[in-house]
């Protein structure tokens, strides 16, 4: 079968020379890895993982925060797809028992993708991880997340605001990156200069300078955004706070004529302002550079198809602060039929919560107060992540259950 696939790679020898003095296994292994990586870009896989285990390698996508198994791979056969992937990736063949990392580009069907590769040393062999970025221009606005009316203009008014940092937070696969992909969309415009730096690029943002470290070049997530700041952007993105300086680089440039985004692996707002001064930021500081925490979680939305109604267990409506049996609240649960695969569940739906520091927030910053008492001096002023999430389950958009295992 012809393949879709155009690789473009470190190497100036092309993926397919010296095919034609492959062995037949070879050549099916190779065929075999390229109907994988096409799969995985049709299905908008994020990642695709190799894992072998003796007789067979087991082939698993995630997508959305789920992953999902595909059709296993003869074991005969890994060797040879780990080797595919190290040409594509232009690391060391013989080097085995030890991690490498490496990358390369490649189109399916005109569309780009760069995909970033991890191979680690298990007990049965290496496994693979490619981490797929997909190059294409980023089309989603705000209006189309899914935020409820009230928190859209919310988070609007914040990003009116002259300058400050605010964060977008939650854990790993919560739709972070979207969410600040869409605030750059809206916040671009011909009068400003919007920069963002990134440890990978997942979509190209058109009008928008998009920086990346190169540690081939010795050049670090750090020196990026040292280079980023010095080009004095109206808007920059920062894509992780990962460390103290990090940190303390992001906020001083929210002190500048312009709105800083930065994603944040935390719970939720009084958790990431807590953080940030675990990172040796001075509560002063944080409560007036941080004007608000975006947070975030996406949750498995149910099929509309099979999707049935029940009555929850007591524990589940218990652990979410809700009566046993809530009065006008219908429940739904998946069950699962051909329209969705037989999981009961198609595609995502995101809830999000909005914190906006007011004086009594500010208050308990400086003072270095409890996540508690953030959260009791910011009461009524925002609609907690818990509440927004319920609202969805209202709809009969998701479970209980999915709820309580994402927040």
């Amino acid at each position: 079968m012809a393949t879709r696939l155009k690789y473009s790679i470190q190497k100036e020898e092309s993926p397919a020379a010296g095919k034609s003095g492959l062995g037949a296994d070879d050549r099916s292994a190779i065929q075999r890895f390229d109907d994988i990586l096409t799969a995985g870009l049709s299905g908008h896989a994020t990642e695709i993982h190799l894992e072998p285990y003796g007789l067979q390698t087991r082939v698993r996508f995630r997508i959305g925060a789920t992953l999902a198994d595909q059709e296993p791979v003869d074991g005969r056969l890994h060797n040879t797809l780990v080797n595919r992937i190290k040409v594509l990736a232009n690391l060391d063949i013989a080097k085995r028992g030890t991690s490498q990392k490496g990358y390369f580009r490649v189109e399916l069907d005109e569309a780009g993708f760069e995909v970033s590769c991890i191979i680690a040393p298990t007990s049965n062999g290496d496994k693979a991880m490619l981490k797929i970025s997909y190059r294409t221009a980023f089309g989603f606005g705000l209006e189309q997340l899914g935020m409820y009316p009230q928190t859209l203009q919310a988070l609007n008014h914040v990003l009116e605001r002259p300058n400050g940092l605010l964060l977008v937070a939650g854990p790993p696969g919560s739709g972070r990156t979207t969410t600040c992909y869409s605030i750059m969309r809206q916040l671009n415009s011909p009068d400003r200069l919007v920069t963002t730096v990134e440890n990978e690029i997942k979509y190209q943002i058109p009008g928008v300078v998009q920086g990346k470290p190169e540690p081939r070049h010795a050049y670090t997530f750090l020196d990026a955004l040292r280079a980023a700041v010095d080009q004095e952007p109206d808007v920059l993105m920062v894509g992780d706070l990962t460390d103290s300086e990090v940190a303390r680089i992001a906020i001083s440039a929210a002190f500048g004529k312009r709105i800083v985004v930065a994603r944040m692996n935390a719970a939720a707002g009084a958790t990431a302002f807590l953080q940030l001064m675990d990172m040796g930021l001075p509560g002063f500081l944080v409560s007036s550079g941080v004007i608000g925490v975006l947070s975030q979680r996406l949750l498995r939305r149910l099929c509309e198809t099979c999707r049935e109604p029940y009555t929850p267990a007591e524990s589940v409506t218990r652990e979410l602060g809700l009566s046993p049996h809530p009065p006008d609240l219908r429940f739904f649960r998946p069950r699962g039929c051909p329209a969705c695969g037989n999981t009961g569940f198609v595609g995502q739906v995101a809830c999000f919560e909005l914190f906006t520091p007011n004086e009594r927030v500010q208050e308990r910053l400086v003072a270095r107060g409890s996540a508690r008492e953030i959260n009791e001096a910011a009461a009524g002023s925002f609609t907690p992540l818990k509440f927004d999430g319920l609202a969805r389950v209202a709809q009969g958009l998701t479970t209980l259950e999915e709820l309580l295992a994402r927040l």
